[in-house]
């Protein structure tokens, strides 16, 4: 019973408690986050877009499940495949290198 609370936690944390790191993150001036903004992914001419902010909400639920799945061992092929064909081009997006420079990881 003790395992599955602490499963449960952890699992909230990362459904609940990354994204909200993320926001943080990508408004703070704290020195340490200076090169991490993604704010781009949900902001359409500096204002909130509510599609975009959508579609991560849901891809986010979506990459929980799938560590969910994966954890309790029953995922399948098709889920990997069905859930990349969406999630490469957000990923891509985080990663796209801002006013034609080169990508920094």
């Amino acid at each position: 019973m003790t395992e599955d609370r602490i499963f449960l936690f952890f699992f909230v944390v990362l459904v609940f408690g990354v994204p909200a790191l993320v926001v943080w993150a990508s408004y703070s001036s704290y020195k340490a986050l200076e090169g991490f903004d993604v704010s781009t992914l949900w902001t359409h001419q500096e204002r909130i877009d509510k599609l975009a902010v959508i579609i991560l909400g849901t891809w986010w639920v979506h990459t929980s499940s799938m560590i969910l799945w994966t954890l309790l061992k029953i995922i399948t092929t098709t889920d990997y495949v069905t859930y990349m064909g969406w999630a490469i081009p957000i990923i891509a997006k985080m990663f796209a290198p801002k006013n034609g420079g080169t990508p920094s990881l």
